[in-house]
């Protein structure tokens, strides 16, 4: 497991003690990228994995923003499957063993939902110890500590794996904040693009069209299910749409150009599947007619 971070000692606390609880019959390890803490992340470290009796490894991070923190720790794992998760979202005690057994022509992803209360939960079990934090974690996970959300990408996944909508993206799945990847085809692959920076997004969307392209098919877990720490970035649109530029430089397919109808403010699953399934109509019709075929 590989967990990029960056002053973000609270949140990963949690999302840590939650961990060490975990069920698993198959060996892991838990490695940390600290990719420039200076909020004291490793110190608090230091106190976890003196107080664990599981693997947990501390590596240093290029700086180059998540997707350079991800290859760091891909690089620094033993195992054979590489699960990524971010350093804010709780997980069950089914979470590692469902991923670990996923085949290696799949990425397996735990669907998320947003807890629009963390940051005063956090606040009041600031100085909880690991085991109390893990119980009321649990609480969360359950939806007993207070109101739990879908954000709008976590909901078009949902409805391309029921089959309530058409596959129009199926890279989608990849979020880097709870999915896994075999290492033979991470590395196949080459891993993340580091050219997306420290900006914010689609660094793990674009990896995942790699995937699709590469024949590798999505899963979703439900029993890999996880709870995000929702937190503040006022500038996370601004960001994104620079990484969506690149995103689009990099696959120039009408779901990408089209993904400000999902993921934007005011964005919504139906708008984007409708404009995504318009685009291939019009793509099918171009491709029919006379004037493609030179007649």
């Amino acid at each position: 497991m590989v967990i990029p971070t960056r002053n973000k000692s609270a949140s990963l606390r949690i999302t840590l003690a939650m961990l060490a609880g975990q069920s698993c019959s198959l060996p892991y390890e838990v490695v940390v990228v600290d990719d420039g803490c200076t909020d004291g992340t490793r110190r608090m470290l230091e106190r976890m994995r003196s107080r664990s009796d599981w693997s947990l490894r501390v590596v240093d991070g290029p700086r180059l923003g998540r997707a350079g923190a991800r290859n760091a720790g891909a690089r620094a794992t033993r195992g054979q499957r590489l699960l990524f998760l971010d350093d804010d979202v709780l997980t069950g005690r089914g979470h590692l063993e469902a991923h670990q057994r996923q085949g290696e022509r799949t990425f397996a992803h735990g669907p998320l939902r947003e807890f629009v209360g963390a940051r005063r939960w956090m606040e009041r079990y600031a100085d909880a110890d690991p085991q109390e934090t893990a119980v009321r974690g649990t609480s969360v996970l359950a939806g007993a500590a207070g109101r739990l959300l879908t954000n709008t990408l976590e909901s078009l996944i949902n409805a391309m794996d029921d089959g309530s909508v058409p596959p129009v993206a199926p890279w989608a799945a990849f979020v880097g904040a709870n999915t896994s990847v075999s290492r033979a085809v991470f590395d196949e692959l080459q891993g993340f693009d580091e050219a997306f920076g420290q900006g914010w997004g689609c660094e793990d969307l674009e990896f995942g069209a790699r995937l699709v392209d590469a024949g590798v098919r999505p899963v979703v877990l439900p029993e890999a299910a996880g709870v995000h720490l929702t937190h503040a970035r006022p500038d996370r649109w601004e960001q994104h749409d620079v990484n969506l530029r690149h995103f689009l430089a990099r696959h120039d397919l009408p779901a990408v150009r089209l993904l400000p109808l999902l993921l934007s403010e005011g964005g919504g699953v139906q708008e984007y599947v409708g404009a995504c399934v318009e685009a291939a109509r019009r793509l099918g019709d171009a491709a029919h007619s006379p004037a493609t075929k030179g007649h």
